[in-house]
């Protein structure tokens, strides 16, 4: 399984918590130099290269204007095939998706939609520093929904600070009634830099503590379980068969190619990412000059143990033999004490022949992730 992933880095607004590269409308003019230097980047990808699935995210794909947008996919159609892909996604904002642009994207054959609503609550919004209203999130679903799009994804975030308990269920009683076929239910992570988390260190925010956070986590879980939805992953819940298998791709430990801005990619034992800067990516694509930022060879054991700490995200778990045919070494050589110790703590299991966290400890993964680093 490969994977392509393409980071579209403008956005409308910046949102108060987000540390990902974009670029907002007074940084950039137009999007025609970006969408070329995309097709340069695209054209020096391997012959060998046919991925599977496709991700466009950001930033804000949906941030294109239609005919930007437009350009963009007959540009993609060139270089990929994209109705041979089993999966391709394109990440849309409730306020900048309309009629004309999801026809464009049912016209290039894109089958996934995910949504960034993050709440519908008006005080979290406007605390998160997002640009669209509880109305306009509603309004985009069930758009999605009328052009024939039968693979919705909504992200949220849980335990924004200042809400109150009806509203968090608000929010999730919300999502039940619209049903989506994938959630994404991110825990709020303050990056460095950031507005919010200045508003944290300068002791402005109502935080949850460890354990209100934990015991909200439960109940999200257990709530939409009951409504039919499989948490399959630490922070993703999906309907039977609809889960998102471009990123189960980058759990397992799959290659993948990243273009854009920022972009990360891991192919052939070698990972690397691109320039974080809009202007210098295209200036040097133009000039036939390296785009890459970052540039490392992990050896096996240190890409086997990442493999597996990325893999236990899985709610299934570590299958034993299927990781070993995949990392090229099996759990058991991979490290001395470590996971016989967790074992022993009850933090990890082993279930039929899989190795994974039991549900009751899956709040405080971080944990075992950094004991088998």
């Amino acid at each position: 399984m490969t994977g392509l992933y393409i980071h579209i880095p403008l956005c409308r607004s910046r949102c108060r918590y987000c540390d990902f590269y974009k670029v907002t409308p007074n940084q950039w003019d137009g999007a025609d130099r970006f969408i070329n230097a995309i097709d340069l980047e695209l054209s020096l990808l391997p012959d060998s290269f046919k991925p599977d699935t496709l991700f466009i995210g950001g930033g804000t794909p949906s941030a294109f204007s239609a005919i930007e947008l437009d350009q963009f996919f007959t540009v993609l159609r060139k270089r990929i095939s994209l109705n041979s892909l089993k999966e391709s996604t394109v990440e849309v904002n409730p306020n900048s998706i309309d009629q004309e642009k999801l026809l464009i994207l049912k016209q290039a054959e894109i089958n996934r939609i995910s949504i960034g609503v993050q709440t519908f609550q008006p005080n979290a919004l406007k605390l998160l520093g997002r640009a669209h209203n509880r109305e306009q999130s509603i309004e985009a679903f069930n758009l999605a929904r009328e052009n024939g799009f039968d693979r919705i994804n909504i992200d949220l975030i849980q335990a924004v600070p200042g809400l109150s308990e009806l509203q968090r269920i608000d929010d999730v009683n919300q999502i039940l009634k619209l049903h989506p076929d994938h959630i994404s239910y991110y825990n709020l992570i303050y990056e460095p830099g950031t507005p919010l988390t200045r508003d944290k260190e300068e002791g402005k925010l109502s935080l949850l503590s460890d354990d209100d956070e934990a015991s909200l986590y439960d109940k999200i879980s257990s709530r939409l379980q009951s409504a039919g939805y499989v948490h399959y992953e630490t922070s993703n819940f999906s309907k039977k068969k609809q889960e998102c298998i471009h990123n189960i791709n980058y759990w397992k430990g799959g290659e993948y190619f990243g273009c854009g801005p920022s972009a990360h990619s891991h192919w052939k034992g070698t990972r690397y990412s691109n320039i974080a800067d809009l202007k210098v990516y295209c200036e040097k694509l133009e000039k036939g000059l390296s785009i890459v930022d970052m540039e490392e060879c992990l050896d096996q054991i240190s890409k086997a143990r990442e493999t597996l700490i990325m893999w236990l995200r899985l709610s299934e778990g570590v299958a034993k033999n299927e990781f070993k045919e995949i990392a090229g070494i099996s759990i058991d050589e991979l490290y001395d004490n470590e996971i016989t110790d967790l074992l022993g703590e009850g933090l990890l299991e082993w279930h039929k022949d899989s190795l994974r966290i039991p549900r009751k400890n899956r709040f405080i993964s971080n944990t075992i992730y950094t004991a088998l680093v």
